[in-house]
């Protein structure tokens, strides 16, 4: 593989990794009391530390050392944000719309991440790579279902529209972006979707979250990248 691919592949590494600092924060709202939510959460923060585990293993056969102070030091330099945890808890507490900003906002993350997985296998063009993440790509399909539609079912109040839509719009980004940095999602997004058949598929992923309840309007992972 490049280096380009190589880098890819980190970023993707550190982002599974991640998952579970995200579940503590969620668990820390009002959906660690819908038991549908917690079941499938357990699941999901298994299968994505693994998803972590066997791409550190595709490092590994290249010839790259990974050393598991790597995932440590960047749980410290990226711990969970206070000022949003709190949000998001007061949140959770003061509305029964939560939820459907959860599962939108998971639909959206699990179908970037399939998304950005389709594109690396085409851009590689490795063959090792491309059967790990196809066996990847069949978990994240299971994911992106459930968010997706759980968040159809918890949209349609208007109420919960306008909340998802306000939040989504104005502080949703791309995948780790939080975590690695705006300077290494974009260098992701570059490589990925340089070139027209491959921004075709931020215009699918942007339109299959468009059919979402009150979400007609999105278009952010395209405009991220540029598309």
């Amino acid at each position: 593989m490049d280096d380009s691919a190589l880098f890819c592949v980190g970023y993707m590494m550190d982002i599974e990794s991640h998952t579970i600092i995200y579940l503590r924060e969620l668990l820390s709202t009002s959906v660690a009391e819908d038991p549908s939510i917690t079941a499938f959460l357990s699941c999901w923060a298994y299968e994505e530390f693994f998803h972590s585990q066997i791409l550190k293993r595709v490092l590994e056969s290249q010839g790259i050392t990974i050393d598991d102070r790597r995932f440590a030091e960047l749980r410290r330099r990226k711990p969970a944000d206070r000022v949003q945890q709190s949000f998001a808890r007061l949140l959770s507490r003061m509305t029964r719309h939560f939820p459907a900003v959860h599962m939108t906002w998971g639909a959206i993350n699990e179908l970037s991440t399939l998304t950005g997985y389709q594109a690396l296998i085409d851009r590689a063009n490795h063959p090792l790579l491309t059967t790990v993440l196809t066996h990847i790509i069949k978990d994240e399909r299971r994911h992106f279902s459930f968010y997706f539609n759980q968040a159809q079912t918890r949209l349609r109040p208007r109420a919960a529209q306008l909340l998802t839509s306000t939040i989504v719009r104005n502080f949703w980004g791309p995948v780790g972006s939080p975590v690695r940095g705006d300077t290494d999602a974009r260098q992701v997004c570059n490589y990925l979707f340089a070139d027209e058949e491959r921004s075709h598929r931020l215009q699918r992923h942007d339109s299959t979250i468009a059919r979402l309840p009150g979400l007609d309007w999105f278009d952010l992972a395209s405009r991220y990248c540029g598309a």
